[in-house]
């Protein structure tokens, strides 16, 4: 083995890896900070505000090991019923307490809530802004790339998708995100009902470089609805112990053990509340049908693949940095695909497909049809034409 002053290069780059990551999220906290710092009072104001709104009196604190609060707030008092669409919401009584019994997932864990309140990860003023910033930068066109496949049926609705995506960690700057999603969207782009959830690595989002879960909603387009997790009043929690903006601790290795993150989004069809669920059992919460307009008609659309954004050094990385080649433990793939048709009948999806690859010299999408696998990733740099 090649060793350098003493160092095996094996124990020398981890710990320079260690230090590069580390800048980067005192580059973030620092900017988050720098920005904070030069608010107009009336900006500020707006965001102790927005603080007061989001951040509801707990009856139970818990902290978590990575640093993360999350606080347990009675079911009725959390931030999305503060949404004016919401007003005259009916709450699923059946669905107020999850009993169902909890696999061993991929994510981290966090001690249960007690029983009537579920858990809200606190929002602080850096959160708010970069969250601002994320929002904003997310509509510019052109910075977002994606490589993956649709599924559009002209006249057919669904009602519900899933799939296994295995996890990643895949290197980005502090203004990069890079990630895998499931998504469903309805309507033309100006009125577009839109719901996302997958894993991410999103300094913007959650100030550093770790492998989270993240969901996402709009029903505009993004113009000037919705948000991640429960930056905005919108998704109702329920699950007294799990989030859908939590950490997951098993990374997949290339060549290697594969982690996966099991994940669907259904409508129920007697209140058409969209449920995310993971590991097929556990309901995580539910994006309430007042959300939406045109999502409670059935998706048109279902995205499955990667997402990632670029920055000032060009784009990131996608899944494990590699090229699809077919091979599951290579590069980052989606199996056990499905969807649900209007008299709610799975259905897997076939050579109806259609690859979307935005940027095709970074990034590749192959659709194994015969085992129903989505093989997708890149290794990104530079810029794409």
């Amino acid at each position: 083995m090649a060793s350098f002053s003493g160092f095996k290069i094996t124990s020398f780059l981890p710990l320079v890896v260690g230090l590069i990551l580390a800048y980067h999220v005192v580059i973030l906290v620092e900017a988050g900070r720098d920005i904070a710092s030069r608010l107009s009072e009336e900006e500020d104001l707006e965001l102790e505000r927005q603080l007061n709104i989001l951040n509801k009196p707990p009856v139970k604190t818990i902290h978590t090991q990575r640093g993360v609060i999350y606080d347990c707030i009675e079911f009725h008092k959390q931030p999305a019923f503060d949404n004016p669409l919401l007003k005259n919401h009916e709450i699923p009584i059946h669905e107020t307490a999850s009993t169902r019994p909890h696999k061993t997932l991929v994510m981290t864990q966090i001690e249960e809530c007690p029983k009537g309140t579920v858990p809200i990860r606190r929002t602080t003023k850096e959160d708010l802004i970069r969250a601002k910033y994320l929002s904003s930068a997310s509509n510019t066109a052109g910075d977002e790339y994606r490589a993956g496949m649709t599924l559009q049926i002209e006249g057919e609705r669904f009602f519900g998708v899933k799939g296994v995506a295995n996890i990643w960690q895949p290197r980005v700057n502090p203004d990069q995100f890079s990630g895998a999603e499931t998504a469903i969207r309805a309507g033309p782009v100006e009125q577009m009902n839109e719901i996302q959830f997958g894993w991410t690595v999103n300094p913007q989002l959650y100030g550093d470089n770790l492998t989270a879960m993240f969901a996402y909603w709009t029903s505009d387009g993004g113009k000037s609805t919705g948000c991640y997790n429960t930056l905005c009043p919108g998704f109702v929690q329920v699950d007294p112990k799990s989030t859908p903006d939590m950490y997951l601790v098993n990374i997949s290795v290339v060549g290697g053990t594969q982690y996966g993150l099991h994940m669907e989004i259904s409508m129920d069809r007697e209140t058409e509340n969209w449920w995310l669920i993971l590991e097929d059992t556990t309901k995580i919460g539910y994006w309430p049908a007042e959300l939406f307009q045109r999502l409670n008609l059935g998706a048109e659309y279902i995205y499955w693949g990667g997402r990632v954004k670029s920055g000032q050094d060009g784009i990131p990385e996608m899944a494990s940095g590699n090229l699809p080649n077919r091979h599951p433990d290579h590069a980052g793939y989606y199996s056990k695909l499905q969807y649900k048709n209007q008299d709610d009948i799975p259905g897997i999806p076939d050579d109806r497909v259609q690859l979307t690859v935005d940027c095709k010299a970074s990034y590749n999408s192959l659709w194994d049809n015969e085992h129903t696998i989505l093989h997708y990733g890149g290794p990104g740099g530079g810029t794409c034409a």
